[in-house]
């Protein structure tokens, strides 16, 4: 049973400001709920929001059950602000979920960096609509020039059907991307198309193809397999999640775990190797609102590679410490033809200034873009390591790459976060790393 109440009427206001008894008169956990109120949902379906809430109301919460059914609805990335309060309707104890919702459909300048790198910048422009008929879905057409420049157009739906939630999503795109090895750009038209289900809250499987047309330079051609400088490459995936991070773009409580097995090619003029992908993320609150994240990120290839789905430490995963150097050396191409790698992460997180919300009355153009703006302070200590190799006798301890060091993160709205670090490697060489978004 649930109430909603989508315009934040005066009379409906003064209701909740009267009734509030969360934050007013101290609250004896566990508490029984009997029904739920949703406020500030003015685009957002209500079921949205709802089938976040593992609890069928009317239920007994414990304090820990609010802060985990506050962490959901904001992993959902449609507010800027999300807010509870326990409130009387008349003899009944209410669940008030109060919303400032972000502005969800807009074209929007794109400027980001590629690889973690500053000198690797991407500008473009999207319209986007994060929020399709009110269901979380996404639509996206846009495209970018600069560093790898590209265009594309895709749709992607988390949760189709009461009970059977079926994941879908398909794409398109044409790319242009940087090799790794060569000073060349490969010619990329990509179609992609996901079919997942959901079968809890925090359990998920997604099979996923991919069938992409990679067209090398002349000069290069003989890279492709083909041989003639085009090939045709289908993947066929297969992808297990378990996600309990208590938030998504901060996590400090929880797990993410994610195993991905890969079948890359299906003929002889298309590459024939396999890819299984392990990340396994822990997140152990350690004392008070200090936190341990722990990270193991492993790829294991078999067979052998063409030089366009070569795998490194250096471009999207780096060891701070390295943060600039890449492992194994694209020299060696020849070398490392069926590289595995490993990166363990260690990092111990801490407020500075706790998140706090700021408006800006009267904005210009969309007014709720200012609305419940975020801003805060984090710090963390932190330490990586990491090891690439093509025998199995290559790893050993005398091949890792290791670094550690300290660093400050800034919450901020809509960038979420923004990382000042400094490191130092375990040959004593240091660098300040500027980056954006958590580490993991």
């Amino acid at each position: 049973m649930f109430f909603a109440a989508k315009y934040f009427s005066p009379a409906f206001l003064i209701m909740i400001l009267a009734s509030m008894i969360y934050g007013q008169e101290p609250v004896i956990f566990p508490i029984q709920i009997d029904t739920v109120v949703i406020v500030g949902n003015i685009h957002t379906k209500d079921h949205v929001i709802l089938r976040e809430i593992p609890h069928q109301f009317p239920d007994t919460l414990s304090e820990n059950s609010l802060k985990a059914i506050k962490n959901r609805i904001q992993n959902l990335f449609l507010f800027n602000r999300v807010e509870l309060q326990i409130i009387r309707i008349e003899q009944k104890k209410a669940l008030a979920i109060l919303l400032t919702e972000s502005w969800y459909i807009f074209p929007v300048p794109l400027l980001f960096i590629n690889e973690h790198d500053w000198s690797k910048i991407s500008y473009g422009l999207q319209l986007s609509h994060y929020n399709f008929r009110g269901r979380n879905e996404k639509l996206r057409l846009g495209g970018w020039l600069g560093y790898n420049p590209s265009f594309y157009a895709s749709y992607f739906n988390p949760w189709i059907g009461d009970n059977i939630r079926l994941i879908w999503g398909t794409g398109i795109s044409k790319k242009k991307i940087e090799n790794k090895i060569f000073p060349f750009k490969e010619d990329r038209l990509v179609w992609d198309a996901i079919l997942g289900r959901k079968f809890s809250l925090n359990f998920e499987t997604q099979f996923n193809f991919v069938i992409e047309k990679i067209t090398l330079p002349a000069s290069y051609k003989q890279y492709s397999i083909s041989g003639d400088g085009t090939d045709l490459v289908p993947t066929l995936s297969l992808q297990l999640k378990w996600d309990k991070r208590d938030l998504f773009e901060y996590p400090k409580k929880g797990f993410l775990i994610t195993h991905k097995f890969q079948k890359i090619g299906f003929t002889e003029n298309q590459p024939d190797f396999w890819r299984f992908e392990f990340d396994n993320r822990l997140f152990f609150p350690v004392y008070k609102n200090m936190s341990l994240a722990v990270r193991e990120w492993l790829v294991i290839n078999e067979g052998e590679m063409p030089i366009y789905q070569r795998i490194f430490l250096g471009f999207d995963e780096r060891i701070r410490g390295y943060f600039y150097d890449v492992f194994p050396d694209p020299d060696l191409y020849e070398q490392y033809t069926s590289t595995s790698v490993s990166l363990s992460s260690l990092e111990l997180r801490f407020p500075i200034l706790p998140i706090r919300y700021f408006s800006i009355k009267n904005g210009p153009i969309i007014p709720s873009i200012y609305q419940d703006l975020k801003f805060g302070i984090s710090a963390g200590l932190f330490m990586d390591s990491g090891v690439v190799w093509q025998n199995i006798n290559e790893f050993g301890l005398n091949n890792f790459y290791s670094g550690y060091g300290v660093g400050l993160h800034f919450h901020l709205p809509y960038v979420y976060i923004l990382r000042l670090e400094y490191a130092i490697n375990d040959n004593g060489n240091t660098q300040f790393i500027f980056d954006a978004g958590v580490s993991f």
